[in-house]
């Protein structure tokens, strides 16, 4: 299915990009570490925890969220991620990409899944921001295969879009 024209994100620059990371409280180092191994600037970075609400009349123009949800059980991780963001919201653009990983409440995030993590992160803000679907990024093998050990070890990535 074609995206409309005003769905479309502009490609995302992340050395330039205004950049919200959320996240439950032992999830968000390692979120910031992957942000500035990305080449996310430190100082366009914002982190907030999930369970830390942004000041109500407090805007920022974020073109990316990045959303990390540790997924204790049988809570339904995704209706927490909806909400977290829901609530930064405001610190986002309109059409600002919106990326949620859950992890699995007994995974560990080792170095090397921290690495997989980050590079499937990058390639979901890259299909966000593809002007269409046949230019795409197209997922190699050893991507496949990444991705397959993120889902075995319980971590899930995927975009969300929120309201209209």
């Amino acid at each position: 299915m074609a995206r409309t024209p005003r769905e479309r994100h502009e490609p995302v620059d992340l050395a330039s990009a205004h950049v919200v990371l959320a996240g439950t409280q032992e999830l968000l180092p390692v979120l910031r570490t992957a942000a500035v191994r990305a080449g996310v600037d430190a100082a366009r970075m914002r982190v907030v925890g999930v369970d830390d609400l942004p000041d109500p009349g407090e805007t920022w123009d974020a073109e990316l969220a990045v959303i990390a949800i540790r997924r204790p059980g049988s809570d339904p991780a995704f209706h927490r991620a909806q909400e977290a963001a829901e609530t930064i919201d405001s610190l986002l653009a309109p059409h600002a990409v919106r990326i949620v990983v859950t992890v699995s409440g007994l995974t560990r995030l080792a170095p090397k899944l921290e690495r997989t993590l980050t590079s499937e992160v990058l390639h979901q803000i890259g299909a966000a921001s593809a002007p269409s679907g046949f230019e795409r990024p197209f997922r190699s093998f050893r991507m496949r295969l990444g991705l397959a050990a993120l889902k075995t070890a319980g971590v899930r990535v995927f975009r969300v879009r929120i309201g209209e």
